[in-house]
């Protein structure tokens, strides 16, 4: 179970200016499921409730691939995840200190994702959640450490607000059609930046990503970014 590194980015300046952003409605629309310090988020009028309680939670070693139906909230904790993960629409996600090796995919109408001080060998496809996408945060952040994803990172048309923030990333980042408020701040990404379509532009914060391949899009084309 590996947890992101982040050694390159200098927390004592980027966090206080990453919280102060964030209570300044960056992310309005985001709900309370981010919870970083200081930070009040409301949640979006026409966000469906996500489950707040586990349904089904692995701690082990699990061999198969996971399918999370609708009203189900599937939490790894501390687990070691061989195989895919699929989230229906209606489903949940939370993942906490856990190993994945497949392929993570959130499919259109799903409630929520909570990815946090994990590491998956595969990409990660968020599409049309309902409410809070969080992947990442800071090691200060007991609620949401940074992971470590070999893969391509697709975040499209979620609803309520999305963050990335702090990840060691092998893959491509790409961003469009998202609402709520977008954060995309402090990774380290081998692959390209795309951004479109996102309402608002993205935001990084204060803290510049790195990344390795292009940079396209919206507030995401700057080397600034």
């Amino acid at each position: 179970m590996a947890h992101g590194r982040n050694a390159s980015l200098p927390e004592r300046t980027q966090m206080p200016q990453l919280r102060r952003h964030l209570t300044r409605g960056i992310l309005i629309g985001l709900t309370a499921v981010l919870a970083l310090p200081g930070t009040v988020a409301a949640a979006s009028p026409t966000s469906a409730a996500a489950p707040k309680k586990c349904t089904q939670k692995i701690t082990g070693q699990n061999d198969a691939v996971l399918s999370v139906a609708k009203g189900e909230r599937l939490c790894l904790v501390g687990a070691t995840q061989v195989g895919a993960v699929n989230v229906a629409p209606g489903g949940s996600l939370s993942v906490t200190r856990s190993t994945i090796t497949g392929v993570t995919t959130l499919n259109a109408g799903f409630r929520s994702l909570r990815f946090c001080g994990s590491k998956t060998v595969g990409a990660i496809t968020v599409t049309g959640g309902k409410n809070a996408v969080v992947i990442g945060g800071s090691k200060r952040n007991s609620s949401c450490r940074a992971n470590t994803i070999e893969g391509a990172v697709t975040l499209d048309a979620n609803r309520a607000g999305v963050m990335l923030g702090l990840n060691r990333i092998m893959g491509a980042v790409t961003a469009s059609a998202n609402q709520g408020g977008t954060i995309i701040a402090g990774n380290r990404i081998s692959g390209d930046l795309t951004c479109t379509t996102n309402k608002p532009r993205p935001k990084n914060a204060g803290s510049k990503n790195e990344v390795g391949g292009t940079r396209s899009g919206q507030s995401c084309a700057s080397s600034a970014f």
